[in-house]
């Protein structure tokens, strides 16, 4: 491939061969040029990590291949591996290659049944990649969590530092990176630009479905590449699960790192979900907490408490419970959420409080002064307060 082309995933990029002579400190250098970062959501350096587990590998590391796909409506690393898993092992290969690791995961969910009959085909028996299978859940998918898992231990997330680059599987340097970042690592090191994020686009679109968009493309330019929104778009919600649901006046939102934080949400899952103006808002964000908090590990009391309680204060709210101290008392929990949770669970699921009271302050105060749903949607969760021993 010549330097500095444009390359897309999904568009059957071509594998390139395996280098066997392959010099790891170029290669990481390769890396840390092309600005590769982590597609997982995070964002974090690729380069980084491969230069971390290699230091600290003293012959013995391993690679793990996420694709979990955690949130059950971005099903990015299925769509890839069913069409391209000769590229997500290839780059498996060269991360092993550069780190010294001699053993590989490829991580998959239980129900990915295509991924794994395509991943299967694309190993043809190899031992030194391994597939694995998660427990279901959304916790499955989180770094720490699935050493854990493949340790056969329960899917909860570990306390960090040590980071997996230091202490992983076995206790052992480990690279933990998505199957989507891995795709990359062969064509980057071709000269291939990584400007490219698979998404996942959802709700009230035409075409709803996985597409590949250039980063720093805006919500809305995404929305109308999947059809457009039937309907009337109140919120965009980015991240998934855990992710902030921004007004319809942000569809000029680049879909990039730097500018969704900015936005208050982040990458996440890459999923972007339409919403239609016959959702309330409140009882959005109320439906959310109750996702999180069944599927919470549970190992971390700021997550464990802090998403129930959320939930419990969002669904009085809703059902015309509410009172005005609600409002700061939520803002304190999602503080302390985002402070002191082990993982990125608790700690970016804040967002969606922090987005629905900022962007849509007129749901709440519906709720909370006239007693009313502003979209006559909402019906009642709770015939009393959700009360706590310490609450305004």
């Amino acid at each position: 491939m010549p330097a500095s082309t444009a390359a897309r995933l999904l568009d059957g990029a071509r594998v390139p061969a395996l280098d066997r002579a392959l010099d790891a400190n170029a290669a990481i250098e390769r890396v840390a040029a092309s600005g590769l970062r982590g597609r997982g959501g995070a964002g974090f350096s690729l380069a980084d990590k491969l230069r971390a587990v290699r230091a600290n590998s003293a012959g013995e590391a391993y690679v793990v291949a996420n694709a979990y796909d955690a949130d059950p409506d971005s099903p990015l690393a299925r769509t890839l591996l069913e069409g391209h898993a000769d590229l997500v092992v290839r780059g498996i290969e060269l991360a092993m290659a550069i780190t010294g690791a001699t053993h590989a995961f490829l991580y998959l969910h239980p129900e990915a049944a295509g991924a794994r009959d395509a991943a299967e085909r694309a190993l043809a028996g190899r031992e030194d990649i391994e597939i694995t299978l998660g427990p279901g859940g959304f916790m499955g998918g989180e770094e720490s969590a699935l050493l854990n898992v493949l340790e056969s231990k329960r899917a909860m997330a570990r306390q960090r530092p040590p980071f997996p680059a230091l202490q992983g599987y076995l206790m052992r340097p480990t690279l933990v990176s998505s199957a989507e970042t891995l795709a990359w690592l062969p064509l980057v090191l071709e000269g291939a630009k990584a400007e490219t994020k698979l998404v996942s686009v959802t709700g009230t679109v035409k075409k709803p479905g996985v597409y590949e968009v250039d980063l720093g493309t805006t919500l809305g330019a995404i929305l109308d590449r999947a059809g457009g929104v039937a309907g009337e778009l109140k919120a965009i919600h980015v991240g998934g699960p855990t992710g902030g649901l921004l007004s319809a006046q942000r569809r000029g939102t680049k879909f990039d790192y730097d500018d969704l934080k900015a936005a208050g949400t982040h990458m996440g899952s890459a999923q972007i979900r339409a919403i239609g103006t016959d959702v309330c808002m409140v009882r959005e964000a109320g439906r959310l907490f109750a996702y999180l908090a069944k599927e919470s590990c549970a190992i971390c009391v700021p997550c464990r408490v802090g998403t129930k309680r959320v939930q419990g204060i969002l669904e009085g709210v809703s059902s015309s419970l509410g009172r005005d101290t609600d409002l700061p008392w939520l803002g304190e929990l999602g503080d302390h959420m985002e402070q002191f949770s082990l993982c990125g669970f608790g700690i970016t699921a804040p967002s969606i409080l922090r987005t629905t009271m900022r962007e849509f302050p007129e749901d709440y105060r519906s709720h909370i002064s006239d007693l009313k749903c502003p979209t006559g949607t909402c019906t009642v969760l709770r015939a009393r307060r959700y009360e706590t021993m310490v609450q305004p």
